[in-house]
């Protein structure tokens, strides 16, 4: 008679539970990994607005409206919307603001930009997008600092 000992079911049991111990947590949605991730999605949007201001010479305004979570390149098109519960935040210059919730950042020709943050925070924990009016660089950061 040919079949599985217990000792062989034991090792399979034990090997699956452990593959869904540690399988488990990076499949289940969490808020910090929402807001990597849109954050993330934010810091590239951003340097795509500098790229395209470098290659095409001419400023290109990154814009954001923190009611209805819609951001993206002015112009271009194709908006983003941020994911379900989460909360924006725009620091700009009084000039690039195009309404009570809606502004925008600059970037120019030279890599520079008008320099500005984007905060964004879910389920009581937040990250920034920094960027540099000088440089133009765009960086992701606790909401602590």
């Amino acid at each position: 008679m040919t079949g599985f000992t217990l000792i062989e079911l034991m090792i399979v049991f034990t090997l699956l539970i452990t593959l869904s111990a540690i399988l488990a947590p990076l499949l289940l949605p969490s808020a910090s990994r929402t807001l990597q991730t849109t954050a993330g999605e934010i810091a590239t949007t951003l340097r795509e607005a500098r790229r395209q201001a470098q290659a095409n010479q001419v400023r290109k305004r990154f814009l954001i409206d923190t009611e209805s979570g819609q951001y993206g390149v002015e112009g271009a098109g194709s908006w983003r919307t941020l994911p379900g519960e989460m909360k924006a935040a725009l620091t700009t210059g009084e000039s690039l603001l195009t309404g009570e919730t809606r502004g925008g950042i600059d970037f120019f020709p030279d890599g520079t930009s008008s320099g500005g943050r984007v905060e964004l925070g879910l389920a009581e924990q937040s990250l920034k997008v920094d960027i540099e009016w000088l440089t133009g660089r765009i960086r992701v950061s606790d909401g602590e600092s």
